[in-house]
């Protein structure tokens, strides 16, 4: 199905680029162990990594080892299995491993950038002009938003590299008019394994199958669809038969928390702002104001360059935009979705990772034409400041690779795995435990993404009753967190008191509970 023709430099530029991106994951597996547990992997990544290891011991997906669930995304979790069962007992060996696979992906990526790109530019506007389809793979190799994106140890690097993947099917979907039943079974497949890859996904099923009905090719829409929905079927029939509800418990448990909207919005301009930006960087400590005005400017400038009538002819001769509609709608629906109706505001930059794939599909097809219109007004300014920008930027970013992955030390979480492993005939509850269970199996989770018992304590409001059933002896996490479930303990006269800190997480002990709750 994937079928382009690269010159030999570009075959060349892109086996570079495609080792440069390799390159970069690899140093990352080779810090102390518990600089393994800081970015770029988060706490969400050490819950796949139990599972992963509990699937390779025979006891199925859970992260305890004894309670079932659905809380994680569930083909990136099994193609870690493969590494726990390569490192046998050396399960720091495994986190190791995971960075190999992060540079492959990575690496097979700057590939399919430039499958998507060379779909979706026309043929007949590849002689004598920049490759797109180079700028495309240096944008994804060097963009530090990508690489922060795509090697945080959870789905979203495969995540991405299937979505390029259905793009370019997408694209030549298009151009072949849909005329064969084999690329829509070819790219139902894609679709259903993407969907195994994030849920959210069969949005973009959706999306799809709607805009081939309108263009009256209701049979293959039709046709893709069912195989998607057929590859993702044991997934959704997993979660019906043990947990009653096709959302994962993770889902649920984002929902539960009474976080402001404000804070929704907050985190949405901020992860919209990064992705105008694309390769610039943007500090988390701007102001919201500032945000704001930066994308209102950002805004602007992009319909100053829409509106020139030279880019307009040249992008409408060079390039099929039209295919990346449906994508760019999916990323758009993403935005609301998450936004409005969705509690994970620390998250929000992940979810809309699809958004930021068309942006810089869309940069890179346009790069070259805004760059001749440039040129032809400042003919020796122009070269020269791409120049600068371009090493200013991967300088910056590699100041930030060094100094955020490479020398960071504070590894609280992975401590407090330590603390509980010194105390190994207690059960610790922790809201965010993917780490310290990791570290040590008597810390249980609190906030019921794969804990489905905490999750339904929550939100039958008994999570005193709980705690106090479930023979809890410490809970643990960062101060304000657990502080609102002390006190939550605290009004079902269940006491918690504070024995002390470990960095910003605070450890507090079962100090006494009322007869009723012991009764």
């Amino acid at each position: 199905m994937l079928r382009s023709t690269f010159s030999r430099s570009e075959k060349i530029a892109l086996w570079a680029l495609a080792v440069t991106a390799f390159a970069l994951r690899i140093p990352l597996a080779f810090r102390p162990v518990h600089q393994l547990t800081l970015l770029p992997y988060g706490d969400d990544a050490y819950y796949l990594f139990s599972i992963a290891r509990n699937l390779a011991n025979g006891l199925g997906p859970t992260v305890d080892g004894h309670h079932l669930t659905n809380g994680f995304q569930p083909l990136f979790t099994f193609l870690y299995v493969p590494l726990f069962c390569l490192s046998a007992n050396e399960q720091w060996l495994a986190v190791r491993l995971s960075f190999i696979l992060a540079g492959l992906v990575a690496a097979a990526s700057v590939w399919m950038t430039a499958f998507v790109l060379r779909s979706l530019v026309k043929p007949e506007s590849t002689q004598n002009s920049m490759s797109i389809p180079i700028i495309g793979a240096l944008l994804w190799t060097f963009s530090f938003q990508i690489f922060a994106q795509t090697t945080n140890g959870l789905e979203t690097g495969l995540y991405s590299f299937l979505l390029l993947t259905v793009i370019a099917l997408y694209s030549q979907f298009q151009t072949a008019g849909g005329s064969k039943s084999s690329r829509a079974i070819w790219l139902g497949v894609v679709l259903g394994v993407t969907v195994l890859t994030r849920i959210d996904a069969a949005i973009l099923v959706t999306i799809l199958f709607i805009a081939e009905t309108i263009k009256r090719r209701k049979k293959q829409a039709l046709t893709f669809t069912a195989v998607a929905f057929l590859i993702s079927l044991p997934w959704w029939i997993y979660n019906a038969i043990y947990f009653g509800n096709l959302m994962p418990t993770s889902g649920q448990a984002e929902n539960i928390w009474p976080i402001p909207p404000s804070e929704n919005f907050r985190r949405a301009i901020q992860a919209v702002t990064d992705i105008f930006l694309l390769i610039f960087y943007a500090p988390d400590s701007l102001d919201l104001s500032f945000r704001i005005v930066l994308v209102v400017v950002c805004a602007a400038v992009l319909i100053i360059v829409i509106r020139d009538r030279r880019f307009r002819a040249s992008i409408r001769n060079r390039v099929h935009f039209s295919y990346l509609l449906p994508f760019f709608l999916f990323g758009i629906v993403l935005v609301v979705y998450y936004t409005l109706f969705f509690r994970a505001p620390h998250f929000i930059a992940r979810y809309l990772q699809p958004l930021r794939i068309v942006w810089l599909l869309a940069v890179a097809t346009s790069l070259p034409t805004i760059y001749r219109i440039l040129l032809d007004r400042w003919k020796k300014l122009v070269p020269t400041l791409a120049v600068i920008v371009l090493i200013s930027v991967i300088a910056f970013d590699g100041s930030r690779y060094t100094k955020n992955y490479l020398k960071a030390n504070d590894a609280e979480f992975y401590d407090i795995g330590k603390f509980a492993s010194s105390h190994p005939n207690d059960k610790i509850g922790m809201l965010q435990s993917g780490i310290a269970s990791f570290v040590s199996p008597n810390v249980i989770n609190l906030d019921g993404k794969v804990n489905t018992d905490a999750l339904h304590a929550h939100q039958q409001g008994r999570l005193a009753s709980y705690l106090h059933n479930e023979n809890f002896v410490y809970i643990a996490d960062l101060k304000p967190f657990i502080e609102d479930i002390a006190t939550t303990a605290h009004r079902n006269e269940l006491f918690f008191d504070s024995v002390g800190m470990i960095g910003r997480i605070q450890i507090m002990k079962l100090h006494d509970a009322s007869p009723r709750l012991r009764n």
